[in-house]
């Protein structure tokens, strides 16, 4: 307790006689120390947590973290309230383990509603909780898609009848939550319509309504209550004719001048009108007999028939009577034809009906760069000078363009082509881009094992570049400092040194020492050294 109390006594006379800004320093020099220390304790001593899942709903939150709890997992819920954080060095074997369990079940109850039925369930409470079930179903298959963060499905299912006329057919709405800065292509719009029409029965994609966190509608009955405006199918097949004439040109165009050399843009103009025409058209030359109706009566009589007049007066005696027919006077004869001829007219009956998505015109527009030569700069450097393409050349360009597009002047179509220099520009290669992120993804795994390495290296650095310099400073020129030092306890190499100093001799009584102690030996080493060059 005496040299203790000798040596706190030697420190603060020490201190004492440091003036005020060595003073501050050095109370500074300990409270950073000691926090510095106490701060890297605490973070190399800290469990590094990684997010397990993130926008979870309130009740899958509840039970990751019930399920946590009970297995006794280390986990912290973040500031949003939908995020659980796991240690790293178990996160995929604990997101394994309650991918097994179920877990999180998505938004929605799917068919584990019926794991618990009670006995004396009405019907109506099972239809009821089948169409919950399957609208969880849906919406979770829905939430897998990558550009999906969450959804929900309603479905519209009529009770069925006795009767198909009079069956109602069933309808259904999905209402989407997207990733911000993400959206849906058409392809998967189509797959979502699909997937729910295709797993309710008599359900047509027609009656299925897609809109997504803004309101915007996506698929449904949009475009029908505006009588000829464009369709979503009017709109694919126009792009997909662009793309396609356009990807038509550009491999072409890269083949004869080169990767990037030019730029394609085209557009097409398209009839979507739907014509459907009937025409009768008379041929007044093609005659062709129909129907023909011939009557002939022909009648002849050689006895004289009776003559006179008729009546009393001839029958009366003294009458005067008609004389009679000399005789071979010609009998009357009765002759009568009748000729109808019902005469067909040959005619055409066409039904035309036009293509829909007539194309009505093409415009195109094709810049393409120059080319470069080497020319010698100032001071002996190769600069790159641009060189315009001739006229002939572009000429040469546009009708090759002109036949890759069909092109046909009585449309209207328009192709340009332009000469405009390109700017130069450093690319990256996909392989060399990503070649850091593989590093980087490399060393953010490795960043638990490098802590306390980390730590161990800071302590070092601390000491000798900053710690040791410091208290040098603070103890120069300061009187009793050497007394103090003198008071600690010696270390080992110093006592070593001591040892060594007391049992040190001249050389030459060394060397003297050694000879008289092995003689032979020392002889042959002489030999040797007179025998060396």
């Amino acid at each position: 307790m005496s040299a203790l109390a000798q040596f706190l006594q030697q420190v603060a006379a020490l201190i004492g006689r440091l003036s005020l800004g060595k003073r501050i320093t050095l109370a500074a020099l300990i409270l950073g120390t000691v926090g510095g220390l106490a701060l890297l304790m605490v973070w190399s001593g800290g469990v590094d947590l990684r997010p397990l899942y993130s926008n979870l709903d309130a009740d899958d939150a509840g039970a990751v973290v019930n399920r946590l709890k009970e297995q006794k997992i280390p986990y912290r819920i973040g500031a949003d309230g939908r995020s659980v954080f796991v240690p790293s060095e178990s996160l995929h074997e604990i997101r394994m383990q309650l991918a097994s369990e179920g877990l999180p079940q998505g938004s929605g109850v799917g068919f584990e509603v019926f794991d618990n039925t009670k006995l004396g369930m009405s019907e109506f409470a099972q239809n009821v909780n089948y169409q919950r079930a399957l609208q969880g179903e849906l919406a979770r298959t829905i939430s897998r898609i990558a550009e999906v963060e969450g959804c929900r499905v309603h479905l519209v299912m009529p009770e069925k009848t006795l009767f198909v006329d009079q069956e109602q057919p069933a309808s259904a709405s999905v209402a989407v939550r997207l990733k911000h800065g993400r959206r849906l292509s058409q392809e998967q719009i189509n797959g979502i319509v699909h997937l729910v029409s295709s797993s309710v029965p008599r359900l047509s994609p027609d009656a299925i309504t897609l809109v997504d966190h803004t309101g915007r509608l996506h698929a449904g009955n949009r475009g029908r209550n505006a009588p000829g405006a464009l369709s979503v199918d009017q709109l694919d097949y126009q792009a997909q004719v662009e793309k396609s004439l356009e990807g038509r040109v550009k491999s072409m165009l890269d083949q004869a001048l080169g990767d990037g050399r030019a730029v394609v843009r085209l557009a097409c103009a398209f009839d979507f009108q739907r014509l459907e025409k009937t025409e009768e058209q008379y041929l007044p030359d093609n005659r062709v007999i129909r129907s023909e109706q011939s009557l002939n009566e022909n009648s002849r009589n050689t006895e004289p028939a009776p003559a006179g007049v008729p009546g009393v007066r001839s029958n009366t005696p003294g009458s005067e009577t008609l004389a009679p027919p000399a005789p071979g006077a010609a009998a009357a004869a009765y002759e009568k034809q009748d000729r109808t001829v019902n005469y067909e007219i040959g005619k055409v009956v066409s039904r035309i009906i036009e293509p829909t998505g007539k194309l009505t015109r093409v415009s195109v527009a094709v810049m393409v760069d120059g080319t470069y030569k080497q020319v010698a700069g100032k001071g002996g450097a190769v600069e790159r000078q641009y060189v315009e393409r001739s006229a002939e050349e572009l000429q040469k360009i546009e009708a090759l363009v002109k036949r890759a597009v069909n092109f046909d002047a009585e449309r209207g179509d328009k192709v340009e082509v332009v000469n405009i220099p390109f700017q130069s520009a450093d690319w990256v290669k996909g392989d060399e881009a990503g070649a850091p992120a593989g590093w980087l993804a490399y060393l953010g795994e490795a960043a638990a094992y490098f802590k306390h390495l980390f730590v161990a290296l800071f302590l070092v650095l601390s000491y000798f570049v900053f710690l040791k310099p410091l208290v040098r400073w603070l103890t120069e020129n300061s009187m009793g400092a050497v007394e103090i030092v003198r008071q600690l306890p010696k270390t080992v190499g110093e006592l070593e040194h001591e040892m060594a100093g007391a049992r040190s001799l001249p050389y030459l009584d060394q060397a003297s020492q050694l000879v008289a102690s092995d003689g032979d030996a020392s002889v042959g080493a002489v030999r040797n050294w007179l025998k060396q060059p």
